[in-house]
């Protein structure tokens, strides 16, 4: 299997080397870069060894092998692509392949079906058989012409009739073709919202999924692939608003997913004997997270480490309080209401004792102090905010694209809904949970919490230990062969004072920092899990907030009333669609 990458140029790197250098080493590749010139000296591990290059670079490379008058070595695979010059671009690919009969063109403008090839399922992973409809950028090419298994190409993605990732082998060497001449820069700052992969489809699709077949021993690979859908806001009852937890409960056993709640802490007195012993016998499918605090707007938007201090905190004893009058065991992960968090409300929220936040935006409320890189929303979970994770997750309407390619990834598959995502019979609910499963990958459904316990990156390291990198501050690692297992772990963390221990199945460990990372090493036994937890000294930044009356009766009211909106206004299909009618009269008329 390769080993490392040859970014291939004709006299010195330029900016598309960079920038595919920054996301090699995203994915924890070895490369280094080579010209021309240099390519014959690559030395007899050259098997080992897979080439970037441009089209007209990867033909003058593959004139001058031939010019040589000694065997030169062969890659294991070359990935090629354009540059704004078409025409060089086109005569290099046919060097290449020795084919003349196709033109290489600008991509059509307006809506165009892209395919992923559901017959290539070793190449596309979880994107196999993926098809979206979207415009492509003004730097997306295809090709034009009979490129067809008689040709010698497999297509990889088509768009529209035309294909724009192509596979073709040349004296026996794999070459995988992109007629796309962006190359993403991952130390771009995202937009607001989420991260939407259709923004460069024909261009970054290719290239992630063809680092994920020539690297699988080298790149960086998830643990498992997680899932879990989570409901927002709902009280704890056998039906809230459209949702009946019962049909819910029947469906997870049929169709074999998890729920977690996203509980809002200021409803701890309102759960029922009753939904309580329901919850309690259906821990196996339901779990339980923390929503917010009173889930007022922004209200971890604060900059104050004060302010929000005392929200983590209230929002964890009324949790516990909860736990103690019900019996319902809440994992302590924080999801945001209405998605808005500042840059120091995550490094708070590890100081008091949290596992970990779950998010749709990406990008904090002060986004002019901190910008959240698409690299970022990449990895498994952002950890550019105080090293603590925000896990991403996705509405059903983000589309099954960006779902497929967030575990190409490696990212586990959080979905968020409300609950009027389960009305109409929870059509919607079950044609998306189809949809993932026919996706090519094994998903596992857990709690909200055991998926992210079990979030982390794996990769095979010298010695045969197996390098690790740990997310929250919980990590489950599983060996299920019948071997000791060897791990080291590294946490990204940049201070290491502020750490009180680690520990491995509950016993303390040695560990060191290095270069921003907490570093330890432990065994694993055959056939077990080992758990890892890391421990953080709590800080001393809280005093006594007072919250007046005035406060708490909004607080009361605004909970109230929503429930009401959700129980009364969502159960009426005559009242939502009179509600629907309102707000789009009143969008048109604003």
């Amino acid at each position: 299997m390769a080993k490392r990458a040859i970014l291939l140029e004709e006299d010195r790197p330029g900016g598309k080397s960079v920038q595919l250098a920054r996301t090699l080493d995203f994915f924890g590749v070895p490369w280094k870069t080579l010209t021309v010139s240099e390519l014959t000296d690559i030395g007899a591990d050259a098997q080992e060894q897979v080439v970037f290059a441009l089209a007209r670079t990867a033909a003058s490379a593959i004139k001058q092998t031939q010019r040589a008058n000694r065997p030169v070595p062969r890659p294991a695979a070359v990935y090629v692509y354009t540059d704004n010059d078409l025409d060089a671009s086109e005569r290099g690919l046919h060097s290449l392949c020795g084919n003349g009969d196709f033109l290489l063109r600008r991509a059509p403008e307006g809506v165009l079906s892209l395919r992923v090839s559901s017959e290539l399922a070793d190449v596309a992973g979880p994107m196999a058989g993926v098809e979206v409809s979207s415009r492509l950028r003004r730097e997306d090419n295809v090709l034009v012409g009979p490129v067809d298994d008689e040709s010698g190409f497999t297509t990889v993605i088509s768009a529209g009739d035309a294909p724009v990732f192509v596979r073709f082998h040349q004296s026996g060497i794999p070459i995988f073709f992109c007629a796309s001449s962006y190359v993403l820069d991952i130390d771009e700052t995202v937009g607001p919202g989420y991260y939407d992969v259709k923004d460069h489809f024909c261009s970054v699709v290719p290239l992630v999924m063809f680092i994920r077949l020539v690297f699988p021993d080298v790149a960086w690979q998830p643990q498992e692939l997680g899932a879990c859908l989570i409901i927002d806001d709902p009280l704890l009852r056998r039906r809230y608003g459209a949702c009946n937890f019962e049909i819910l409960r029947n469906l997870m056993q049929q169709y074999g997913f998890t729920t977690d709640i996203a509980f809002i802490p200021w409803n701890w007195r309102r759960t029922s004997r009753p939904a309580s012993k329901f919850f309690r016998n259906e821990s196996g499918h339901f779990s339980v997270s923390i929503h917010g605090c009173d889930h007022a707007r922004a209200e971890f938007g604060e900059a104050s480490q004060i302010i929000l201090s005392n929200k983590a905190k209230l929002a964890q004893s009324r949790m516990r309080n909860h736990e103690l009058r019900t019996g319902i065991h809440h994992d302590p992960v924080m999801i945001f209401p209405q998605g808005i968090f500042s840059s120091t409300c995550p490094e708070v929220l590890k100081f008091n004792g949290f596992l970990a936040a779950v998010n749709t935006e990406t990008m904090p409320a002060d986004s002019g102090r901190a910008r959240t890189r698409i690299k970022d929303v990449w990895d498994v979970a952002i950890m550019r905010y105080g090293c603590f994770p925000i896990f991403t997750r996705r509405y059903a309407h983000h589309g099954l694209e960006n779902f497929a390619f967030d575990l190409l990834l490696g990212k586990p598959c959080l979905i968020v809904s409300h609950h009027d995502f389960f009305q109409d019979g929870c059509t919607e609910l079950i044609e998306l949970i189809e949809n993932l499963r026919s996706l090519n990958c094994c998903l596992y459904w857990r709690s909200l919490g055991d998926v992210i316990r079990r979030s982390c990156r794996r990769r095979f390291g010298e010695q045969g230990v197996e390098e690790v990198e740990m997310y929250s501050n919980e990590l489950l690692i599983n060996n299920p062969t019948e071997q000791m297992i060897k791990v080291h772990v590294q946490k990204r963390e940049y201070e290491a004072d502020v750490i009180d221990g680690i520990l491995c199945n509950q016993k303390p460990l040695m560990w060191t920092s290095n270069d921003d990372h907490l570093v330890f090493d432990e065994r694993v036994e055959a056939r077990s899990e080992g758990h890892f937890q890391v421990l953080y000294r709590g800080r001393g930044e809280t005093e006594k907030v007072v919250r007046s009356w005035s406060f708490e009766l909004s607080v009361a009211v605004r909970r109230i009333l929503s429930e009401v909106r959700d129980e009364h206004v969502y159960r009426s299909r005559s009242i939502r669609i009179k509600a629907a009618n309102l707000t789009n009269m009143l969008t048109r008329t604003h």
